[in-house]
C-alpha cells in the first residue's frame, strides 16, 4: 500500500537525517560509527536537496531514482553490522538494523510514480 506522497516522503528524510545526525550524542556509539553517521546524514541530506520534489533544492535526481537510493542505502544499512561484526545487542548493531529496516518500510509505503511530470522541465 502506498500511502506515503512526494511531500510526506521528504517529511520523513528530514527526520530521519536529524536522527541519524543526532545518533552519536544520543547513543554511545565507537567513534567511527560516529563518523560514519555525519556520513550518512550528509548524504541523505545531500540526495533529498538534489531531488526533483517540494523539498528539493536543486531538483536534479528524478524522484523514482532517489527512491532506487534509499532502497539501497536500507539494504546496506541492514547488512553493515553483519559485514563489520557489530556485537549482538550493541548500540550500534542496533541503530543499523533500525534504520536499515525503517527505511526499507518507508520505501515499500512511499508512492514513487506520484509525480509523474518533472518540476525542472515542465514549465507551463
Amino acid at each position: 500500500m502506498k500511502i506515503l506522497s512526494p511531500s510526506a516522503h521528504g517529511v520523513i528524510d528530514v527526520s530521519f537525517i536529524t536522527f541519524v545526525a543526532l545518533a552519536p550524542i544520543l547513543f554511545d556509539l565507537a567513534p567511527a560509527v560516529d563518523t560514519a553517521c555525519f556520513v550518512l546524514a550528509g548524504g541523505y541530506l545531500l540526495v533529498t536537496l538534489l531531488t526533483d520534489f517540494r523539498l528539493g533544492l536543486l531538483r536534479l535526481i528524478p524522484f523514482p531514482v532517489h527512491g532506487w537510493l534509499d532502497l539501497f542505502t536500507g539494504l546496506a544499512l541492514v547488512a553493515v553490522p553483519f559485514l563489520f561484526h557489530f556485537e549482538a545487542n550493541s548500540a550500534e548493531r542496533n541503530l543499523f538494523l533500525g534504520l536499515g529496516i525503517f527505511s526499507i518500510i518507508v520505501w515499500f509505503v512511499t508512492d514513487w510514480k506520484a509525480q509523474t511530470r518533472s518540476l525542472m522541465t515542465d514549465r507551463g
